[in-house]
């Protein structure tokens, strides 16, 4: 078993780890498998897969010109979570191995030798053969400078490259470039512009990022969700269309309450919060996560949007037996977008999702409801009388979940299963029993 594998000036590295049967949960942090503290074996497995992915991609020139480049300056959302280009301890939350600015650091600079926790041996120089002779991705800047075929270049380099929708981001990284809205880009005003050095500088970077597959809401730094537009930043979970309609159906269970209380748990950027305390001025919202990058997200969307004074954001895992310290006993609603991706469908993910998003804020574990259950366990507790839980779920999760509460003795009452905007199942309303 190769465990997190890295690349650096095109070669892979790996470690040797011979113990991932082992049970339970590591106590330290691997300074070469960037496996944070608590973190299970089964997601030590992932990562190495998930980095696999990245080797199959042959994205090794691509990435590091983002790493040497965007990375470290466009994705600087605040200076606490700003790059470094100095290796670092390694930090047990977890960030994504290729965005976390320990690992950006080995990409950039000459690499020591690190022992592996797991092994007690330092292989940091060895090589993995397993992507030896793929081909790695390349690009060619636009010869011209103008809008327009700048445009038509790269939404061909990004068909070339299989990027679904290459046409749509070529469009939004030079909208943004340009400071405004995509569709001024039909403009034959803006369409025959001629771009600055440095603005074609940008867009080859931005382009290429791309091109690795990151996906364009990191890019572009900000995405917009329920009528507000979020920064968004790796690795925390980027907001899905299917989650507005999630919101659309706390705003009714909320708006004909006075000051009520809401507590989101797996707050990601804040999206769901952010949206009903825009939406809904009489809401308070306490918003719990368990990543620091998170939460730091989260505080600075509330900043931003000037919705910090009602909102409330703690650091904190919520797991079938714990939960983080809340500043208030009871709520009026709880809502939750978990995790919920059953762990055999991660694999299939798309590669955008797979190589930069957190995995757990997508791993739901083996049957994908490990913190779903967790949450209702918790939410019978919290929720006052009468008062509504709103889950979002797999669509196999109305089918698989009402055997297991068959089993609890829980005060909760499945009150309906609503579909999304494709007609799958998607958010299961929850009633407290008075």
């Amino acid at each position: 078993m190769k465990c997190g594998m890295m690349e650096a000036e095109g070669t892979v590295y790996g470690c040797e780890c011979k113990d991932l049967q082992m049970s339970g949960s590591r106590s330290k942090v691997c300074q070469m498998c960037d496996v944070g503290e608590d973190e299970t074996v089964e997601r030590v497995v992932l990562e190495c897969e998930r980095m696999r992915m990245v080797a199959r991609l042959g994205v090794r020139r691509v990435v590091g010109r983002c790493h040497s480049s965007f990375l470290t300056g466009h994705l600087r959302y605040s200076s606490s979570t700003s790059l470094s280009l100095t290796p670092q301890p390694q930090h047990h939350d977890f960030p994504h191995p290729l965005l976390s600015g320990q690992a950006a650091s080995r990409w950039l600079l000459p690499r020591e030798t690190v022992r592996c926790l797991h092994t007690g041996e330092g292989n940091c120089d060895q090589v993995t053969s397993s992507t030896e002779g793929q081909a790695t991705t390349t690009t060619t800047s636009c010869e011209s400078c103008v809008v327009k075929e700048v445009v038509e270049h790269w939404t061909r380099e990004l068909a070339t490259a299989e990027v679904p929708e290459g046409d749509l981001a070529a469009q939004h990284i030079m909208a943004h470039i340009l400071g405004i809205h995509r569709s001024e880009l039909q403009r034959p005003a803006t369409a025959e512009t001629e771009l600055s050095k440095e603005q074609m500088e940008e867009v080859d970077r931005l382009m290429t990022c791309r091109i690795a597959r990151m996906p364009l809401q990191y890019i572009l730094g900000e995405w917009d969700f329920h009528r507000l537009t979020l920064k968004v930043a790796p690795p925390v979970f980027i907001p899905r269309p299917e989650t507005e309609g999630l919101v659309e159906l706390a705003i009714e269970v909320l708006r004909e309450m006075e000051s009520p209380r809401v507590l989101e748990i797996g707050c990601g950027s804040g999206a769901i919060s952010l949206a009903l305390l825009n939406a809904l001025p009489q809401v308070e919202c306490v918003a719990v996560d368990q990543s620091r990058h998170a939460v730091r997200l989260t505080e600075s969307n509330a900043v931003q949007l000037g919705l910090k004074e009602r909102l409330t954001v703690v650091l904190g895992k919520v797991n079938k037996d714990t939960r983080p310290p809340l500043p208030h006993s009871s709520y009026d609603l709880v809502v939750s977008n978990p995790p919920y991706v059953l762990r055999k469908d991660l694999m299939g993910l798309q590669p955008e999702i797979m190589m930069y998003e957190d995995l757990r804020a997508l791993d739901g574990g083996k049957d994908g409801l490990e913190v779903i259950k967790a949450v209702l366990l918790h939410a019978q507790h919290l929720l006052l009388p009468g008062r509504t839980l709103l889950l979002e779920v797999d669509s196999c999760h109305p089918y698989l979940l009402p055997a297991w509460l068959e089993k609890q003795d829980l005060h909760l009452k499945l009150q309906k299963v609503h579909q999304d905007f494709n007609n799958k199942d998607r958010v299961m309303e929850f009633i407290k029993e008075i």
